[in-house]
């Protein structure tokens, strides 16, 4: 048997009160079947009856011991903890249930199981080295791609600085908490303080509130006539977004608008693209998928250097090919790992984007939805 390992953290109600326990075991537990969990394989228990004060008793074709976690996914995930107290007879043994635990989401999309000559994986892409900017840990490789980003830049401004992200600076870290632009078009007119657009803007008069007229004067005696600071937010493979650094023009003569700001975030689009790249590895190697789903999918992985290259990412982007279709690139996060009985890795993603290119999230849908109609 293959011990799976989870990793997302599902939310679950639980329920240990003995009070409670017997009548949730009567009405969703006795005369059902249900299944060991953490393993690849489905191994059934079926459920007999209820003991008070809070026993059952079960039958299984496999040799029980120890404590155990039997689920049976109902509209949400029911879980029986419980323990082995007695082999009564045969295939028959008491169980001890100290709490039972309630998924607190129902299961979303329908899982279908698949096969090799409907849909596989291919294009495998994962990050070389991680980048935490939590930690304020970045690779060198992405400093070096700052550095000449910075270089290109020289011109926007008088000065220009490209800078990963670091604490103790009140505006950097504004920007960073937000993921939103601060432009201050012009330091001296209080409304360059209050942006139109507050979704991708920061109301910067909002946050300095009464120490405005101390920004305006200390800008006035540096000759600061405008300021942006643009975020540069890393898009992992895993669908995550990390504010990695950010892009800072201050100007002393011309106004700094809105032209420039998207200008500026488009290439800080262009550098993320460029530093992924050079921090992913791609792995050009077919590999199965067990089941699918709308929210994610069961891998297969039988290649070695897969194997271990996998185990130790968050998460990783591929393509998924159905049949007579082109590729659909998704940006998947880890929830579990585990092993087949052939010793093929097993990997259930949840997908967390799809790449830019037009309609991709609508056919991958379209193409979960064309399995339901098929016999």
């Amino acid at each position: 048997m293959s011990v799976f390992k989870e990793r997302a953290e599902r939310k679950y109600q639980v329920i240990e009160d003995a009070a409670k326990l017997p009548g949730m075991l009567k009405q969703y537990a006795a005369g059902k079947v249900f299944y060991i969990k953490g393993f690849y394989e489905k191994i059934e228990i079926k459920i007999l009856e209820f003991r008070e004060p809070n026993f059952i008793v079960v039958d299984s074709l496999r040799e029980l011991e120890g404590q155990l976690t039997l689920y049976h996914t109902f509209n949400k995930q029911m879980e029986i903890i419980c323990e082995v107290v007695d082999n009564l007879v045969n295939t028959q043994y008491k169980l001890a249930v100290s709490r039972i635990r309630i998924a607190t989401n129902e299961r979303k999309a329908t899982r279908y199981k698949m096969s090799s000559d409907l849909v596989v994986i291919n294009n495998i892409r994962a990050a070389r080295n991680t980048i935490n900017a939590s930690l304020f840990n970045v690779p060198t490789s992405v400093k070096i791609h700052l550095e000449k980003f910075e270089q290109r830049l020289k011109d926007f401004a008088d000065e220009v600085r490209v800078r990963i992200f670091e604490k103790g600076e009140e505006k950097t870290e504004l920007v960073r908490k937000s993921n939103k632009i601060l432009m201050v078009e012009d330091t001296q007119d209080i409304l360059s303080y209050v942006p139109e657009d507050t979704d991708g803007f920061i109301d910067y008069r909002e946050h300095l509130h009464t120490e405005i007229s101390t920004v305006m004067e200390d800008y006035k005696k540096r000759k600061v006539v405008s300021e942006m600071i643009v975020p540069i937010i890393y898009l992992g493979h895993d669908g995550a977004s990390i504010p990695l650094g950010y892009i800072q023009l201050v100007s002393h003569e011309k106004k700094l608008g809105m032209d420039t700001a998207l200008e500026l975030k488009m290439l800080a689009f262009e550098m993320v693209d460029q530093m992924r790249d050079s921090n992913t590895m791609l792995i050009n190697k077919r590999q199965n998928v067990d089941d699918i789903s709308r929210g994610g999918l069961r891998l297969l992985v039988a290649d070695a250097e897969l194997k271990k290259f996998l185990i130790h990412q968050k998460g990783f982007s591929f393509d998924v090919i159905f049949k007579l279709q082109q590729p659909i690139t998704v940006f998947t996060e880890i929830c579990y790992t585990g092993s087949t009985p052939q010793n093929d890795l097993v990997i259930g993603v949840s997908i967390r984007g799809f790449s830019s290119r037009k309609g991709e999230a609508d056919r991958y849908h379209q193409n979960i939805d064309s399995l339901n109609k098929q016999p």
